[in-house]
């Protein structure tokens, strides 16, 4: 919708808990894609229809969903949904957390942990499969699924800290974001036929 305001920053403890729950974070992208019924919504995301309706009940409650329009049917009408910006802004004060480190790693523990949860379900489903850790040229701890070549659902995992020269970190730093560029051309809502696959990138500068 062309009158939406380009960002909208937060005012209110509510509002910032709210864009800031992981239960709610998923169904945040379809809204601010644009209208979505609370079906459709439900479709995208994984939920029941009465889960769409209880999370969009909240972020309008805040002022952070609005109606976009009333579809006429038998019964009561089909509402359409879309978030009141297209893109939020939160204060960091307004949030709960005592620091921005405790902020980041709060949004991560979900991602991380499901993806370990993942990672060791199909590990164990491969009886007679070896894990082999050991330490590296770089004296660092490495983990290698051997015998995993065969294994459908592939898990790619690696933590490493790596020293490079001014320029070789620079076209690190560009590769990575040039790979967020390719998935966010290919990125779709979930549907019937695609593949979920969780991914988590991290570089930053620092020491282990």
């Amino acid at each position: 919708m062309s009158d939406l305001s380009p960002v909208l920053t937060v005012s209110t403890p509510e509002q910032a808990r709210l864009l800031l729950d992981p239960a709610l974070l998923p169904v945040l992208g379809p809204l601010l894609r644009g209208d979505v019924s609370a079906a459709e919504l439900a479709r995208t995301c994984g939920l029941s229809v009465q889960q769409a309706h209880h999370r969009l009940t909240r972020l309008r409650g805040a002022g952070l969903v609005v109606v976009t329009q009333e579809q006429a049917r038998a019964g009561r009408p089909v509402k359409r949904y879309r978030a009141a910006a297209q893109a939020f802004r939160v204060p960091f004060a307004l949030t709960d957390h005592a620091s921005l480190a405790e902020l980041v790693a709060g949004l991560h523990r979900d991602l991380l942990a499901r993806q370990h949860e993942r990672v060791g379900r199909i590990l164990a489903a491969q009886p007679g499969r070896d894990l082999s850790l050991h330490l590296n040229a770089l004296g660092q701890v490495s983990l290698d699924f051997d015998g995993f070549e065969d294994v459908t659902e592939s898990v790619v995992s690696s933590h490493r800290l790596v020293h490079l020269s001014p320029a070789d970190a620079q076209e690190l730093e560009t590769r990575v974001q040039a790979l967020f560029g390719w998935l966010e051309d290919r990125a779709q809502p979930r549907a019937e036929g695609l593949v979920p696959r969780l991914l988590g990138v991290f570089l930053t500068p620092g020491d282990a």
